[in-house]
């Protein structure tokens, strides 16, 4: 066997300094990814808070959830759309650009639908293009961000998602309140316009190996499948019957495998090589992200519903926990961003591990209604995301194979998206196994939620040991055996 060129000391490179991002021309680069980061966020959670308003103006309150999933499933496309879409483009300017463009598209059609299917259909396009831009982003990472500055430029990024957390619910609370909805669409079409203008004018025509890759054929048979597997996710949550909501599970979990079986050894890749493996850099870093998708789906969902039954928080403030979640997340990322060698590992490691402390206490917390313990437990959780995640994004990017560095970039924001939306389908289920839909008493949702929670640790387990192999792998003689 050939050893590649990666290595482990190549994966824990040495940190630059923060100052690095704006300078020697990074500037210009770290604005795109900030702003790309922002308009996406925005967007995603602007839409939860307007949608009364929204159906109150031009009905459709049957399609109420629509406009939320076709945005998730359109990302999810999206992201992994990146590597064909900019290679079929002809690069990185054009390809960033068009994204940005497709995005004031969908959020013009927005502001202007008349009705509810016109909405619903703009909310895919925006969708799309918003999975286009922060695949784009991650592919910008780990293509034009040397690796000392990686994850310092991911930390700015988590840093501006929080801020989003916090600005779009009043940004979209705004609007409803005035009852002019539109105008959340209407106020992000100037920074949009200015992102793609960006893009076209700074970016480079070419990233790495787009200059090969322009010939091959678009992949739009797997990009078919995908969308249909992303759709059958989405469709458990609304169905009532199990035997239907096995079937869609089946269906989705067999069209999945069907895309990575047919993305294997094509030129035209939307995933990695070795994007499933075990025993890879790539691989175990991607099932790390599944995982870590899955369980922080069923916190961001129920954490309100637990406030608000079992904790009797008043409805106004039922985001506190995820806000201290989010808020935790930045910490943990911005306190670790500079560490290197044993001080890496040592997060990478511990990240799991807390996430699994703070699951626990979650878990404690249905059954012992303490609102300190519930506090202190979601922002260990949220701190556990912090410390490892800005690393292990890093490691990812710093393992791919020469010529897979955009791919392997947009493809960690595509998996992270799919086990967000797996984990909503299954905190579904299990919530219906749990009897959560007929319960109101505080003492019946706090045994459901504790059920759905207590599940959740399972994923967090498999995250937790996957990590540790990673580590053992990637160090010494398995360093040998990773790259090999």
């Amino acid at each position: 066997m050939n050893a590649a060129p990666s290595t482990a000391p190549a994966l824990e490179a040495q940190k630059a300094p923060w100052s690095d991002l704006f300078r020697d021309g990074q500037a210009l680069y770290s604005v795109l990814v900030i702003l790309g980061t922002m308009l996406h966020a925005l967007q995603v959670l602007v839409m939860a808070i307007i949608m009364p308003t929204v159906v109150a103006d031009i009905g459709g309150a049957e399609y109420y959830t629509w406009a939320a999933m076709l945005y998730t499933v359109g990302s999810i496309v999206g992201a992994a759309a990146v590597a064909p879409v900019w290679s079929a483009l002809g690069g990185a300017r054009p390809g960033y650009t068009l994204s940005g463009l497709a995005f004031l598209a969908g959020t013009l059609g927005c502001a202007l639908a008349p009705n509810i299917g016109w909405l619903n259909a703009a909310r895919l396009v925006q969708g799309l293009a918003g999975g286009l831009v922060t695949g784009g982003s991650m592919a910008l990472i780990g293509s034009l961000f040397p690796a000392p500055l990686r994850t310092r430029i991911l930390a700015i990024q988590q840093g501006t998602f929080t801020a989003s957390h916090l600005l779009g619910p009043v940004m979209g609370g705004m609007f409803a309140q005035f009852g002019w909805w539109r105008g959340s669409f209407w106020g992000m079409l100037p920074f949009l316009a200015l992102f793609s203008v960006l893009a076209w004018v700074k970016l480079p025509q070419r990233i790495g190996v787009d200059a090969v890759r322009g010939s091959a054929r678009f992949p739009f048979m797997r990009l078919l499948l995908l969308s249909a597997a992303v759709f059958c996710v989405a469709a458990i949550g609304p169905v009532e019957r199990m035997a239907f909501r096995t079937g869609l599970a089946l269906a989705a979990l067999a069209l999945l495998w069907w895309v990575f079986r047919l993305d294997r050894g094509l030129p035209n890749k939307l995933y990695p090589s070795h994007a499933l493996s075990l025993t890879k850099t790539v691989g175990l870093s991607l099932w790390i992200i599944l995982f870590m998708g899955l369980v922080q789906t069923a916190l961001s969902i129920f954490l309100p519903l637990l406030l608000q039954v079992v904790h009797g928080v008043p409805p106004l403030i039922v985001n506190f926990m995820n806000i201290i979640l989010s808020f935790a997340w930045t910490i943990g990322t911005f306190s670790v961003a500079g560490w290197t060698g044993t001080r890496e590992r040592a997060a990478l490691a511990s990240g799991p591990i807390l996430m699994l402390l703070g699951l626990t206490g979650v878990v404690i917390s249905t059954r012992t209604p303490d609102l300190a313990v519930l506090t202190a437990s979601t922002f260990v959780f949220g701190l556990g995301i912090g410390v490892h995640n800005v690393h292990l994004v890093s490691r990812a990017m710093a393992a791919a194979l020469p010529g897979e560095e955009r791919i392997t970039a947009s493809a960690l924001t595509s998996i992270r998206s799919v086990g967000t939306a797996l984990g909503a389908a299954l905190i579904g289920v299990l919530a219906s196994l749990a009897g959560l839909g007929d319960a109101t008493e505080p003492h019946a949702v706090a045994g459901a939620l504790s059920f759905v929670f207590t599940v959740n640790l399972a994923p967090l387990a498999l995250a937790a040991l996957s990590m540790f192999w990673l580590l053992r792998i990637s160090s010494g003689a398995g360093s040998r055996r990773l790259h090999s």
